[in-house]
C-alpha cells in the first residue's frame, strides 16, 4: 500500500466581502470585457474558505481567486466553478463540473500559482482525502480563464503527496516546472528508512507553454535521503503572497486580507515586504489600523496627546482620538497615549467595541476570567458580536484580557469585526 500523507490545502484569504480597488490598477486588455458576477444563487461553504490573492494578470495588483459551489445537497446534481476577478475589476468564472474525471469534494478549492513557461497558473484543489489530494491548474490567458489540458487531451490527474513510498510536487528548475512523480519499489524499506527514497521510478510531466506533457522517467539517482531529492527538484508550488514573513501563520489568510484593502502596509519601511506576524502589537500600530479600517479623517485640530510628539503614528493618534475610539491611557487626566505601549487583548476589546459602535453584551458575563477587569463590559460586547470567541479552545470559557496581542491576531479580530 502507499503511505500518503495529507496535504494541507493553503487558503490565503477569507471569505469575507471585499471593498475598495487599490488605487491605480494597470489597465488590461481584460476591462474593457464585460464583468462576470458570481452567480446570484451561489452558495458559498463558509466552513471551507477558499478565496485568495494573487498578481494573475500581472498588473502589479493582487486579483481575487475563488473557489464555489451552487449549492445542491446531492453531490451529483452541485455545480462548481472557479471565479476570477481582477483589481481592476473584470470578472471571469468557469464551470469545474466539465472536468468530468474528478470527483469534487467538497468543493473547487483554490491552493496555490506556481509560475510556469513564466505563464502564472492557478492550482485548484479538486478532491482531498485522508491521504491526500487531487489538483487541477487553470491558466489566465487572453482574457479567458481554463484548464490546462494534457497534449494527449483530457487533464492532468496531478495527486499531491508526501511519502517515502509515494511523493508528487511541482518542481521549479531554470524557470522549467516538471511535476515529479516518485514510487518506491520496496515499500517495507520505505517504512524502515522514512526520510529515504529506496529503489524505486521516477517520472516528470513537464509544461511546455500550452499543454502537460509526460517528460519520461527520471533519474533521481535513488536510494537518496529525500531532502537531497527535494533539494534538487526544490517544490514551487507555494502561495503567492504580499509579505515573506507569513507563509506558516496561521493568520495568513487575515494578513493578506488586510494588505489587499490597504489596512496594512507592512512592518519594515520602506521596503515593506514583511508583516512581522508574532511581534507584539503596539497602541500607535492599533491606531494606525484603525484609522485605515473605519477612514477616519478628523483629527481635531492635531496634537490632542503630550506624548506622541515625533512619532509616524501622530496623525492616526489624534483622528483616533477625535473620533472618540481612544481616550488615553493615564486616567483621568487622559493627556497621554502611551503610542509604543504593548497592547491587551482587554484593550483591543475596548478599542473595537467603540469603534464598531457595539452595545449588546448578551446578558454579560461570558467569559470567567474577567470579573473586575475595566474591560468587562467591552469584553462582552465583543462576545456577542461574534468577533472573539475566547482564548482557551474548545472550551472557550476564558478571554485572557491581561495577554498582549501579535499582529497576526489583530488581523484576525480585525478581520471578524469589519466583515
Amino acid at each position: 500500500m502507499r503511505v500518503r500523507l495529507l496535504l494541507a490545502v493553503l487558503v490565503v484569504a477569507s471569505l469575507l466581502p471585499l471593498g475598495q480597488r487599490p488605487a491605480g490598477a494597470v489597465t488590461t486588455p481584460c476591462d474593457s470585457r464585460p464583468s462576470t458576477p458570481i452567480l446570484a444563487d451561489a452558495v458559498v461553504d463558509r466552513s471551507y474558505p477558499s478565496r485568495f490573492l494573487a498578481d494573475v494578470d500581472g498588473d502589479g495588483h493582487k486579483d481575487v481567486i475563488t473557489g464555489y459551489f451552487s449549492g445542491n445537497a446531492d453531490p451529483d446534481l452541485a455545480r462548481h466553478f472557479l471565479h476570477l476577478e481582477l483589481a481592476s475589476g473584470w470578472g471571469t468564472e468557469f464551470e469545474i463540473n466539465t472536468l468530468d474525471q474528478f470527483s469534487l469534494s467538497p468543493q473547487a478549492r483554490p491552493h496555490s500559482v506556481v509560475v510556469m513557461g513564466g505563464r502564472r497558473l492557478i492550482v485548484v484543489g479538486v478532491q482531498s482525502t485522508l491521504v491526500g489530494a487531487d489538483f487541477a491548474l487553470f491558466d489566465f490567458h487572453d482574457c479567458v480563464l481554463g484548464p490546462i489540458p494534457l497534449a494527449g487531451g483530457g487533464y492532468p490527474n496531478i495527486w499531491q503527496g508526501i511519502g517515502p513510498t509515494h511523493s508528487e510536487w511541482f518542481a521549479c528548475r531554470d524557470d522549467r516546472v516538471e511535476m515529479i512523480r516518485v514510487f518506491a519499489a520496496d515499500e517495507a524499506e520505505s517504512r524502515l528508512f522514512p526520510d529515504v527514497y529506496p529503489s524505486g521510478e521516477a517520472e516528470a510531466f513537464r509544461f511546455d507553454g500550452l499543454v502537460f506533457r509526460l517528460a519520461g522517467a527520471v533519474d533521481l539517482d535513488l536510494p537518496r535521503p529525500a531532502r537531497e531529492v527535494h533539494g534538487e527538484f526544490p517544490d514551487c508550488s507555494v502561495f503567492v503572497g504580499t509579505f515573506v514573513d507569513d507563509g506558516s501563520s496561521v493568520f495568513q489568510p487575515s494578513i493578506e486580507w488586510l494588505a489587499y484593502e490597504g489596512i496594512t502596509k507592512g512592518c519594515n519601511p520602506p521596503v515593506n515586504d514583511r508583516y512581522c506576524p508574532v511581534d507584539q502589537l503596539t497602541r500607535g500600530e492599533m491606531a494606525a489600523f484603525l484609522v485605515r479600517a473605519m477612514g477616519y479623517t478628523d483629527d481635531g485640530g492635531g496634537d490632542l496627546f503630550v506624548d506622541d510628539d515625533g512619532s509616524v503614528f501622530e496623525a492616526a493618534i489624534d483622528k483616533l482620538g477625535t473620533a472618540g475610539v481612544t481616550r488615553g491611557c493615564n486616567p483621568p487626566v487622559n493627556d497621554r497615549f502611551c503610542p509604543d505601549r504593548r497592547v491587551t487583548r482587554g484593550e483591543l476589546a475596548a478599542f473595537l467595541v467603540r469603534a464598531m459602535g457595539y452595545t449588546d453584551d448578551g446578558g454579560g458575563n461570558l467569559f470567567v476570567d474577567d470579573d473586575g477587569s475595566m474591560f468587562e463590559s467591552s469584553i462582552d460586547r465583543l462576545g456577542a458580536a461574534g468577533v472573539t470567541a475566547g482564548c482557551n479552545p474548545p472550551v472557550n470559557d476564558r478571554f485572557c484580557p491581561d495577554d498582549y496581542v501579535t499582529r497576526g491576531q489583530v488581523a484576525a479580530f480585525l478581520i471578524r469585526a469589519l466583515g
